[in-house]
């Protein structure tokens, strides 16, 4: 049988049907057995259509859809929803106006690119500047935007000057992915969880939205203790909102007994300094875009929750396939001219890439 279902057409079918039959009845068109065969042949032709999506319900992969929300809820794996960012907004009264009346709940203020946001209460002006608590108008990451980063508003407000965010929004997650939903489902499949083990813990922090990454340590500060640290889908550190309801929700789920710690992974800069001598006709910008470009890409393929060595030899080696450096006079790493050793709870970033040209 062809594995490819769609060579199985139903014109296809219905030839093979009638090749068996000759010699034993008439076939031609417009015969009896010709007139039976082709609404069966056609019927089977749509049944060889179906056969693609059962083997995707069936063995899901990461074009199933929504057969991967069916297939993990056989083991109580259910897509994580992502959230709305929260931030405080700051109105400022125009000097000299008189406002009366508060800047109503429900009022909208918006980034450069357009991102909104929403005042969750009415924002009474009790000196030059009123804050309130706002909510983004969507979920998603992409709402937590830097401090500063919302100044518009959407309708003129009389008396009021300026709105801005002092510090940044928070809190902001995307609905889990297919591929992350389809590896939490594998994952549960590889790593057996049974009464609060390891695999346990990993699972229960991965309930939560905008955890993608989790290590557990045990007893990692004596006999019940166990640290979970968390990050974001790209290994990005979470808010300590995030941190919280992952601790809440283990705190449900935990056996009895154990002391548990959530934390939040934190970024750990790798910084980068040489002394080269460029080919003719490229510069120190370029070397320095791919430099960072190469130790990004290295930076991001390191296993999450283990201790990691970042070579000096390895990164060295980055800077000298760099297509402008003819050749290096110094070269340091964090300082150093040795290995970088990031600890368990530290996610490797590209920090500070400084190239200088010798002969500039």
């Amino acid at each position: 049988m062809d594995a490819n279902y769609d060579a199985y057409t139903a014109e296809r079918i219905k030839a093979e049907i009638l090749a068996e039959l000759a010699g034993t009845v008439e076939t031609r068109e417009g015969s009896y057995a010709n007139t039976l065969v082709t609404p069966a042949a056609y019927q089977m032709f749509r049944n060889y259509q179906l056969v693609p999506q059962l083997l995707l319900a069936a063995f899901p992969d990461e074009t199933a859809g929504e057969y991967i929300d069916e297939k993990a809820k056989d083991f109580g794996i259910v897509r994580t929803a992502g959230q709305k960012a929260h931030v405080t907004l700051r109105f400022t009264r125009r000097a000299g106006a008189v406002i009366l009346a508060p800047v109503p709940a429900g009022t909208v203020a918006a980034t450069e690119d357009g991102l909104r946001f929403v005042t969750l209460e009415d924002a009474v002006f009790r000196s030059l500047v009123a804050d309130v608590p706002a909510q983004a108008e969507e979920i998603g990451r992409i709402y937590n935007v830097e401090a500063g980063a919302i100044r518009y508003l959407t309708v003129n407000l009389s008396g009021v000057e300026s709105v801005t965010n002092p510090a940044a929004a928070e809190g902001g997650t995307d609905n889990e992915t297919d591929a992350a939903l389809l590896e939490r489902y594998r994952e549960h499949l590889r790593r057996p969880i049974s009464s609060g083990n390891k695999n346990h813990y990993i699972a229960w922090a991965k309930e939560v939205s905008g955890i993608g990454n989790v290590a557990v340590v045990p007893i990692w500060n004596g006999p019940g203790t166990v640290k979970v640290i968390v990050a974001g889908p790209d290994k990005e550190p979470v808010g300590p909102e995030t941190v919280s309801a992952c601790a809440a929700h283990i705190e449900e789920e935990r056996p009895i007994g154990a002391g548990v710690t959530v934390v939040s992974a934190t970024a750990y800069s790798i910084d980068v300094e040489a002394t080269v001598t460029l080919v003719d006709g490229h510069t120190a910008g370029e070397v320095q875009a791919d430099l960072t470009a190469a130790l990004k890409s290295f930076l991001e393929a390191m296993p999450y929750g283990e201790e990691n060595l970042v070579r000096y030899s390895r990164v060295l080696a980055m800077l000298l396939d760099c297509e402008g450096v003819e050749e290096y006079h110094s070269f340091t790493l964090n300082g150093g001219t040795g290995n970088v050793t990031v600890a368990v709870e530290n996610v490797p970033v590209v920090g500070a890439v400084d190239i200088t040209d010798q002969g500039a």
